[in-house]
């Protein structure tokens, strides 16, 4: 059974656009080196989330974005058990401008979240709306 967490956290005021790139870089790599699918996005000083995979490792990783000083004030949306993962690889993205940003992009990630409970994808969804402005 794979375990999903969703969350949301404050980017730390001293971090540069080159320290969030690297942050958006690295995690993509980790993340699809070690079996975790799902999404990163950072808009507008903020970061949303979301990580699938085996729960251990999972609840491993959360632990470790928890204690990261790079970000404050972590809210996880959700955090539990799904049947199948709803990414088939870890993506990351640095939203601008939401003029930068289009519908087609949106659908993509929003579809993905189709094997999540009906009240999870409406969350995910209303989350999604907030970062991807279109």
């Amino acid at each position: 059974m794979r375990y999903a967490i969703v969350y949301v956290s404050t980017a730390s005021d001293e971090l540069e656009k080159k320290e969030i790139e690297n942050i958006l870089n690295s995690s993509k790599t980790w993340n699809n080196q070690n079996d975790i699918t799902g999404l990163l996005l950072f808009s507008d000083g903020n970061f949303f989330q979301i990580i699938e995979g085996e729960k251990k490792k999972i609840s491993e990783l959360f632990d470790t974005i928890k204690s990261d000083k790079r970000h404050h004030d972590i809210i996880q949306i959700f955090g539990k058990d799904i049947h199948k993962e709803a990414y088939d690889g870890f993506a990351c993205d640095f939203v601008l401008d939401s003029a930068d940003y289009d519908q087609e992009k949106f659908q993509h990630y929003l579809n993905q979240t189709k094997v999540l409970e009906k009240s999870a994808q409406i969350a995910v969804e209303n989350i999604l709306k907030v970062f991807l402005p279109i």
